[in-house]
């Protein structure tokens, strides 16, 4: 299984630039006052770590919640519908309400008829499976390294280079790069050029976010 199974396609690639965002939002107090001391430059790159561990926690424990609440969700469809089965209207109308948000729903009626008939008559024997504690504890181990893990490697030029106006620009650099990796990694089109404009859309998405959220004073 890969990232995307445990956290999604979506966000399993996002959880880096919430690391990379939460450390710039950070340091960009270092343009303010390049002169800052080496023991201050401490406190505020540990305020960054902890706030980056504490996120990663969180959102760990939040997908873990939702792939719980996502199969229960599923179980008691599968349940109301063998309630149901002897009445057909009932049946088909919570399978419609549960399908409604899918791709299903923009498939003309004939194709809609046809997927509808599929899912009443075998959910009954469908085996939803269970969401154990061992997956729970990846999902919430991934999210958190992906956090924490982007956090630290755009801190690592703050203990690397000086002054610090320097080790500044190299991590905002780093920052840029890694994002951009991110952003070509989670691009599943096999095509270079697809995977380079996935890449260079996500880092400029992220650098507008965090100019954003350094604006505003987050």
């Amino acid at each position: 299984m890969g990232f995307s199974d445990y956290l999604g396609r979506f966000w399993y690639s996002s959880e880096p630039m919430f690391g990379v965002i939460m450390v710039v939002c950070f340091t960009s107090i270092f343009r303010i006052y390049p002169e800052i001391e080496d023991a201050v430059i401490g406190v505020i790159l540990i305020s960054a770590l902890f706030c980056c561990i504490a996120w990663g926690l969180v959102d760990g424990i939040f997908y873990a919640w939702e792939a719980h609440y996502e199969l229960e969700k599923k179980k008691k469809l599968q349940a109301q519908v063998q309630r149901t089965q002897g009445n057909a209207t009932n049946a088909r109308e919570l399978v419609e309400a549960d399908l409604g948000d899918t791709i299903v729903d923009l498939m003309d009626e004939k194709d809609k008829e046809q997927i509808y008939q599929i899912v009443e008559k075998n959910i009954s024997g469908v085996d939803l499976g269970k969401v154990n504690i061992k997956e729970d504890i990846t999902t919430v181990l991934i999210a958190f390294s992906l956090v924490v893990g982007s956090s630290i490697i755009v801190m690592l030029p703050f203990l690397w280079f000086s002054p610090v106006s320097t080790a500044l620009k190299i991590s905002n650099i780093t920052g840029i790069l890694l994002l951009f990796i991110m952003g070509y990694w989670r691009e599943e089109d096999k095509k270079i050029t697809k995977k380079l404009t996935t890449g260079g859309f996500t880092a400029l998405f992220a650098l507008i976010i965090t100019l954003v959220t350094v604006y505003l004073g987050g």
